[in-house]
């Protein structure tokens, strides 16, 4: 690498850690060096081309998430990060204050540039916009499960309009004939739409090529947002210009980890339903009744008699998911919030028991705000990312805090994504040690190239 280049290419703050950890591993698969922290206390390493700093913004207060926002910025600036990425859901999680818009606007006042393009597709699970409204497969968002979401329902599929009502400043479209017209002229209407107010673009997205061409089109505004999916099309950008040569890329490689294994889960997602349902074919699963925890009862005890009983002959999962018709009556109960606040609260205790206790060293967290309570409550501030394998794939080492030679193997998962067997199938991947080549030339990335190490 030459002396010329910056400290970071590229730095990345995630609102949730599912998705962050998500972002890290595309590039990773990419072959690009990728540091990864959770908070904004843990240093950032260097070393590295690209850094993401993992918070857990994207449903407090717009005024909170704002400032963690760009103190994260700012030192991402200061460790010479030359393009910050503001990473949020591919379905545009978010309510009605933000924090998507707020967050954005004022890391584009920060960092300058005047304009910014908000690329949320993931195409390759059928999430795409068109006309400024996002689809799942054939389904506009507002009228998918999405509607449903305990913590961010979204009723609207059109990202510009939703935008707006987050934004200060004016939100407008980047429709599919300019994207499909490659990045020239997804350039000239950034260059045309900004100067007659527009700064906030929301991008119409298809195909993967789309992807590619945003990217090309955006590899150096000094601030681009976006899902994951946009970032992993930003490294063949980065060779094409020079910032970066094939003999920078890296293989990702994950070590092999045993011992006990566990799945939490507290997403309410009908697939992570559908998934704990196929697990539990085959494994234990307790699921904890969140209105006998609010009534009083003991589930951290009933927790850890569910685990001591099963563990550590069998991979177990605990979860705190629940028919919609129960979660609508908890909520109207105890309040939305209250209701998210409880099942996060245990499922972060009984992380804390299952891991330091009970020696559990495989771990599967299925929820993004989960996910962040329970790397909250393990003390995790760093994650050595794996190369992504696919959607809802993304395997870690997390470093314990006092217990640097004892990993933990984790894996935080989306609960809308991933295959029905993705429980058993990680835990059990785990085991075995990897080692993937980068997919600098392909993309996504397809499980033949994971071989062991």
């Amino acid at each position: 690498m030459t002396t010329s280049m910056p400290s970071l290419l590229f730095g990345a703050i995630a609102d949730d850690l599912t998705g962050g950890t998500e972002l890290a591993s595309m590039l990773v698969a990419r072959g690009i060096p990728t540091g990864c922290t959770v908070g904004l206390e843990a240093p950032i390493p260097s070393g590295n081309l690209a850094h993401v700093v993992l918070l857990k913004t994207r449903v407090i207060a717009a005024g909170d998430a704002v400032r963690q926002v760009l103190e994260a910025a700012d030192r991402l600036v200061e460790a010479g990060a030359r393009q910050i990425f503001f990473k949020y859901c591919a379905t545009f999680d978010s309510t009605p204050a933000g924090n998507i818009g707020p967050c954005a606007e004022a890391l584009l006042e920060r960092l300058g540039g005047g304009v910014t393009l908000f690329t949320p597709a993931l195409c390759e699970t059928g999430r795409t916009v068109y006309q400024g409204h996002m689809f799942g497969g054939s389904q506009l968002l507002g009228e998918s499960p999405k509607r449903f979401d305990p913590l961010t329902p979204m009723t609207d599929s059109n990202l510009v309009r939703v935008l707006q009502a987050q934004s200060k400043g004016k939100a407008g479209l980047l429709p599919y004939l300019t994207v499909d017209n490659g990045a020239g002229a997804i350039r000239k209407a950034i260059r045309e739409q900004s100067a007659h107010g527009e700064t906030l673009l929301v991008t119409d997205t298809i195909r993967e090529r789309d992807l590619a061409a945003i990217a090309e089109a955006a590899f150096d505004l000094p601030l681009m947002t976006g899902n994951s999916s946009i970032a992993a099309h930003l490294p063949p950008a980065w060779l094409a210009h020079g910032l970066l040569t094939s003999d920078d890329l890296v293989a990702a490689s994950l070590p092999a980890v045993e011992g006990p294994a566990a799945v939490l889960a507290g997403s309410v997602a009908d697939r992570t339903i559908e998934q704990l349902e196929r697990f539990a074919e085959n494994n234990p699963l307790l699921t904890i009744d969140l209105a006998s925890a609010f009534s009083g009862r003991d589930v951290l005890a009933q927790a850890r008699a569910f685990a001591e009983r099963h563990l550590p002959g069998a991979m177990i999962a605990i979860a705190t998911t629940a028919p919609q018709a129960t979660v609508e009556a908890l909520q109207q109960a105890h309040g939305r919030d209250a209701v998210a606040a409880k099942a996060e609260e245990i499922l972060a205790e009984i992380a804390r028991l299952l891991v330091g206790n009970l020696g559990v060293r495989r771990l599967v967290v299925a929820g993004g705000e989960t996910a962040g309570s329970v790397v909250k409550a393990l003390g995790i501030t760093r994650i050595a990312m794996g190369a992504y394998e696919g959607p809802g794939l993304s395997r870690a080492i997390a470093h314990l805090p006092g217990l640097p030679a004892d990993p933990l193997a984790l894996m935080l998962k989306s609960g809308k994504l991933g295959g029905p067997d993705i429980f058993a199938e990680v835990l059990q991947d785990m085991m075995r040690a990897t080692t993937i080549v980068p997919a600098i030339d392909t993309w996504p990335p397809t499980k033949v190239a994971t071989g062991k190490a």
